[in-house]
């Protein structure tokens, strides 16, 4: 299953493929609804909001409160995938998610699970200051932008330009939200991730949301879309306005 199509997938489903994982061993929708909590920062009443939002699965972890930072800790395999070497940020939170459940369901402890009180000598980075486990580990050592204009700056020539009229665009339609980094996306924030964009290979993903794309798909008709997710492709001219708009009515909608 491709990355986008495990991002599409509907989140209160999933948790109910999670919790059948996790009960079937014996184990407890608490101890379920603690893994999630820990690792995202929801509440436990903002996690049974989103499991009855019709959220998808990547959107529920782009507009996660607080993702937890010990969450670096969690090495092994799960899905035949090394979880610290997943190369998709997202793709990444939600591999974290299935090896702590893989743990939970296979008679770990919470305390082991939950890294909070985890003590480990780590090695750190001389030149990008990341922890890892391993002295002189193999690692990207790449400073990770910080700013909009650093993540543009960072990504291929081509790109670059398609990147600025969006940033732009949604600038001048919502001048009041904070410009952020998050999920390693550009993102602009106002008391939650209203829009986020990023670069592809073929095109510039632009997340809106969900219920978004849904109130804009009549503009959108030339356009791939999925659950919260736009494509605008390089091939094909910037609708910046249906694009300035989306973003005020996130910022509208919050």
């Amino acid at each position: 299953m491709t990355n986008d199509k495990v991002f599409q997938m509907d989140f209160g489903k999933v948790y109910g493929l999670l919790l059948d994982k996790a009960t079937k061993k014996s184990r407890t929708q608490a101890e379920v609804d603690e893994i999630i909590c820990w690792l995202t920062g929801y509440s436990p009443e903002q996690l049974e909001a989103a499991r009855s939002d019709n959220i998808c699965y990547g959107e529920f972890f782009r507009r996660a409160p607080k993702p937890n930072p010990n969450r670096m800790l969690i090495k092994g395999v799960v899905c035949g995938v090394r979880v610290e070497e997943v190369e998709d940020p997202l793709m990444r939170e939600i591999r974290y998610l299935d090896k702590l459940i893989d743990e939970l369901a296979k008679g770990k402890p919470m305390e082991k699970i939950l890294r909070g009180q985890e003590k480990t000598d780590m090695w750190v980075c001389p030149k990008c200051g990341r922890s890892f486990k391993n002295r002189e580990q193999s690692h990207y050592c790449g400073k990770a932008p910080v700013t909009i204009e650093e993540y543009i700056a960072a990504q291929p020539e081509e790109a670059q330009d398609y990147l600025r009229q969006i940033n732009a665009a949604i600038k001048a339609s919502i001048p009041e939200a904070k410009e952020k980094i998050s999920w390693s996306m550009p993102t602009y924030w106002k008391g939650r991730n209203l829009i986020q964009f990023a670069a592809s290979k073929r095109h510039i993903g632009l997340y809106p949301g969900p219920e978004a794309v849904e109130v804009f798909a009549g503009r959108l008709t030339e356009y791939k879309t999925s659950k919260g997710t736009i494509q605008l492709p390089y091939s094909k001219p910037l609708p910046l306005e249906v694009i300035g708009e989306i973003a005020k009515w996130c910022e509208d909608n919050n």
